[in-house]
């Protein structure tokens, strides 16, 4: 009873752990809760002292524990060693929120940071920040945690803690996937089993995999979208709105392009196409050829990617002469009107041609409307940097493919940013600017991610692990980008680029 009332009085000195004097009560509590612990023998040292006490913590001695420590502390202390004096009050704080006593463990936290911090230990006050995060994390403070882990997360990256980042990114995830954010989580823990599998780190492996398991069980963001859309579709079946069943196909099929799921988003499109073709409305079946000739070209089918743009163009003269009331409801609820569509879908198609036809298509592109959006301009912009580049020019390339990023970004297209980012991270790499491709590479995975488009990822990955590899500096990195790609191209049946990132994995091991 005695000591369940000092533990109250310790929670209700500390107050709010940020103030000083606060702190300094929940020294003097836990302290004070030692009672008639016995303190090791003067002169011991205090390594040997941090040792003692993890000793008596795990033989259950809690009192003996806290004793040890804090006697650690005041060697530490005493010798001017600041970063020992974080280590012994980060491993206290950590016994006392073990053994039930979170509030007075915020106050220990807070003296192990300011240790930290003037013994300038980034690593140290890393620590410091994911033990606050594993607390907060216990006591459903999601938004809480999450900052914790993520500043841990990466203080440890930056200085090549590769465990301790792994292990922070597994508190991220977890953060992510309560606050409901899974396509992120998986994300996270694709890093993280990255990073144990080149440890050959069996138990954070295990880990891992136990958080997927868990992380499966969730509707993420993209399955949300696909229950609207399944929603959509099974109404308009019963109503007989075809109209509205074709373009919950149509949708269905670019989310599924998005996510790397070609199987499933090649035959959303192809009943698309079947259900416009039957409509008599060419509009939506161009629409849908365009689609899976952007999906074909992303995905390096080049003769299918090829056949489905000359499909979608026929179609598209095809829809210049209808005018029915079809077309015109079609047409008020399409993303650009069909001169812009059509542009983007020359432009699209000339990066699959020689040099001069690919000119000769963005030409006809460009007088198919006097004024574009931000879509057909930045796939214009995107289009004649490709053509520069394999004209050679590589200057005239690089500003093509800036200018259509900054195009795409402006009207929040993430993933037609990412796109053109790629392109000019791969024009760098291939004209000897490693360090520049990588800053790129890591500007297009933002942009993919933010987009949750799972095949720029791919590729972002792939790239910048190449980029890596030629900068010379960290070959860790590198592994674990490769294995990331390796995923995430056997995830979208790309079985052969999957190949040829595991094949890279093995060169660095």
């Amino acid at each position: 009873m005695r000591a369940l009332l000092i533990i109250a009085v310790c929670a209700a000195l500390l107050g709010a752990c940020g103030d000083q004097d606060n702190t300094q009560k929940a020294e003097d509590a836990v302290t004070g809760i030692t009672g008639g612990a016995k303190a090791p023998p003067r002169g011991t040292n205090a390594e040997t002292l941090l040792t003692q006490a993890q000793q008596a913590a795990n033989q259950g001695r809690d009192a003996d524990a806290r004793a040890t420590y804090e006697r650690a502390v005041q060697v530490f202390q005493s010798s001017g060693d600041q970063a020992g004096v974080g280590r012994a009050l980060l491993a206290l704080a950590t016994h006392v929120r073990t053994t039930g006593q979170g509030e007075v463990s915020r106050g220990i936290y807070a003296r192990a940071r300011t240790a930290f911090r003037q013994a300038n230990d980034e690593a140290g006050i890393a620590r410091v920040a994911y033990a606050v995060a594993e607390l907060e994390r216990a006591r459903f403070n999601n938004e809480a945690a999450l900052a914790g882990f993520q500043e841990a997360a990466a203080t440890f990256h930056a200085h090549e803690l590769w465990r301790e980042e792994a292990h922070a990114l597994l508190g991220i995830a977890d953060s992510d996937r309560r606050l409901g954010r899974i396509v992120t989580a998986d994300g996270m823990l694709s890093r993280a089993r990255a990073i144990f599998d080149v440890l050959n780190d069996r138990e954070g492996q295990q880990a891992a995999d136990r958080s997927r398991a868990e992380l499966v069980n969730y509707v993420d963001e993209n399955d949300r979208e696909r229950l609207r859309l399944a929603e959509n579709i099974n109404y308009a079946d019963q109503g007989g709105n075809r109209m509205l069943e074709a373009l919950g196909h149509l949708g269905l099929g670019r989310l599924e392009a998005l996510a790397g799921r070609p199987a499933l988003a090649r035959r959303a499109l192809s009943e698309s196409r079947l259900i416009f073709a039957e409509m008599k409305l060419p509009h939506g079946e161009f629409d849908a050829w365009a689609a899976t000739g952007d999906l074909e070209r992303r995905l390096g089918n080049a003769d299918a990617a090829i056949e489905a743009y000359a499909r979608a163009l026929v179609a598209f003269e095809r829809a210049r002469d209808v005018q029915s009331h079809e077309a015109m409801t079609y047409e008020e609820g399409a993303a650009a009107p069909l001169p812009e569509r059509g542009a983007i879908a020359m432009a699209q198609r000339s990066h699959l041609e020689l040099p001069d036809a690919a000119e000769a298509r963005l030409a006809a592109a460009r007088v198919l409307a006097g004024q574009f959006g931000p879509a057909g301009s930045g796939m214009l912009l995107l289009a004649e940097g490709w053509l520069e580049a394999r004209r050679g020019v590589p200057t005239d390339a690089a500003g093509s493919f800036a200018a259509a990023a900054r195009t795409f970004a402006t009207a929040d297209l993430q993933a037609e940013a990412g796109q053109s980012l790629l392109a000019h991270a791969v024009l760098a790499a291939e004209n000897n600017a490693p360090r520049e491709a990588v800053a790129l590479y890591e500007q297009a995975l933002a942009a993919f991610v933010a987009a949750r488009d799972r095949l720029g990822e791919a590729e972002a990955h792939f790239g910048l692990a190449r980029a890596l590899v030629a900068v010379g500096e960290s070959r860790m990195e590198a592994n674990i980008r490769y294995r990331i790609a390796a995923r995430l191209y056997t995830e979208s049946d790309q079985r052969e680029r999957a190949e040829q990132a595991s094949a890279a994995v093995r060169t660095l091991n």
